[in-house]
């Protein structure tokens, strides 16, 4: 066997067999499954590099006798090289019987139960139990919540996943990779390949198109072609999934640290306008395309440097590039009194853009003071000093890092500020304390020497 990743990074070795397309085809999970088993010795993933935590879950599981596999994004970023954001588990061991094993575990899910087992620090490891179907799809929608016939095998849990190179299994039993999907074949050819048949997939669950979209973008892989031509097929029925979960899978092409390419295969694929039609007339225009698309690049780079970047300032450089467009600054008197006009102009533009997909009040809200801070700041770069009533705006510092990385996008340096460093405190001038005077007692205590009571008789 001869080594089969041209990448020294990744050192995995598969035979030369043919491929067997009866693992990828949902219609034959009733029939015996023949996994690919791949041993330790042919491949890269060691023990060394695996979550100490995500370690004892596997163990705990192994050692009372149930099968368990490490699965997901997390194998495929091992065999890449990369370090995965979370270790994910699944098992043969009913929710229940997790439960049991694991005292530091709860159970969470509606219809598909979980486990979530829990470490020091808010850390927790997901522990799934083998399933037949996806979470989402049309079919079994009205079953029962918690049946035992949803749950499945290791080739079913395999077979109903998005694309093949997050099919691939970890097996602590004997360290070896175990593959029903021909996800490593894909992995060595840099290919991102629909499981089973693609149009059936997308229309059972259109959310998965966004996550062909974010994957190919995250490992630079090309979407296989019956993949990409049935995502341009099926792309409109985005419009039919629910709002939170377009919302959440939006979010994560945000903040996984490849927004560019992402947004790019969108815009090429047509996904983007789907999502926001009201961006297709800005982005015919070529430069505002590339600012848009260098807004992303800055948004990468801050994720690249491990730098925190709350929800709203994610939206508001998403949406920067557009600001000119639909809320125009010579539509607005200039200075202070044009400010509130501009700012209810921004609102009701960003709730237009966002209203759809449910984003929290705060978020919309945040987002929009933050853009529209924008015309201030651009305003008063000329000057170069800003006012004590800008700065004391709680938003203030997400404000001019926005400028800021806005400038950058636009390959521009950002106009220098100054504003005071301390605001100036005002002494106020102590009084002095008023005495009040003692009244006077009747009787001759009070009198001075010399003087005479009224009521006396004169001498």
């Amino acid at each position: 066997m001869d080594p089969f990743f041209s990448n020294p990074a990744i050192c995995i070795r598969l035979s030369r067999r043919p491929r067997n397309f009866t693992l990828i085809c949902p219609d034959l999970m009733d029939q015996p499954v023949t996994p690919r088993i791949l041993p330790r010795q042919e491949h890269s993933i060691s023990r060394n590099i695996i979550d100490p935590d995500a370690l004892k879950v596997l163990y705990r599981l192994h050692h009372h006798g149930f099968i368990a596999y490490l699965v997901g994004g997390c194998v495929r970023d091992l065999l890449l090289g990369k370090r995965p954001k979370d270790f994910d588990v699944a098992t043969d061991a009913h929710p229940r019987q997790v439960r049991e094993i694991f005292r530091n575990s709860r159970l969470i899910g509606r219809r598909f139960r979980l486990a979530h087992v829990y470490f020091p620090g808010g850390k927790y490891i997901e522990v799934s139990t083998f399933r037949r179907h996806s979470e989402f799809e049309e079919e079994g929608e009205e079953a029962h919540p918690h049946s035992d016939n949803t749950f499945g095998t290791p080739a079913e849990d395999a077979l109903r996943r998005d694309i093949t190179i997050n099919g691939i299994f970890y097996n602590i039993a004997d360290f070896s990779l175990v593959d029903y999907v021909g996800g490593l074949e894909d992995l060595r050819d840099g290919i991102v390949r629909s499981i089973g048949d693609p149009n059936e997939k997308f229309i059972q669950d259109p959310v998965r198109m966004i996550r062909v979209i974010r994957h190919a973008a995250r490992t630079g892989f090309r979407i296989e072609e019956k993949t990409y031509l049935s995502l341009i097929t099926h792309v409109e029925r985005l419009r039919l999934c629910s709002p939170a979960r377009v919302r959440d899978e939006f979010l994560r092409e945000l903040r996984d640290g490849s927004a560019k390419e992402s947004i790019r295969l969108m815009v090429e694929t047509g996904m983007l306008f789907v999502l926001f039609p009201s961006f297709l007339p800005p982005l015919e225009d070529e430069k505002r395309k590339g600012y848009f698309l260098n807004s992303m690049e800055t948004l990468d780079q801050l994720h690249l440097l491990e730098e925190p970047v709350s929800e709203e300032l994610h939206l508001a450089l998403f949406l920067h590039p557009f600001l000119e467009f639909y809320c125009p600054l010579d539509e607005f008197p200039a200075g202070r009194k044009g400010q509130p006009d501009f700012h209810q102009k921004v609102r009701e533009w960003l709730m237009g853009i966002l209203g759809p997909f449910s984003f929290t009040r705060h978020s919309r809200e945040a987002a929009a003071h933050l853009l529209a801070h924008q015309r201030s700041l651009r305003e008063l770069g000329s000057h170069g000093r800003l006012p004590l009533r800008l700065i004391r705006r709680p938003d203030f510092a997400q404000a001019l890092r926005l400028f800021q990385l806005a400038a950058k996008a636009r390959g521009e340096e950002p106009s220098p500020f100054s504003w005071p460093r301390e605001e100036k405190r005002f002494r106020r001038r102590k009084r002095r304390p008023r005495f009040r005077k003692k009244p006077r007692k009747p009787g001759g205590d009070n009198l001075a020497a010399g003087e005479s009571s009224p009521g006396d008789p004169p001498l």
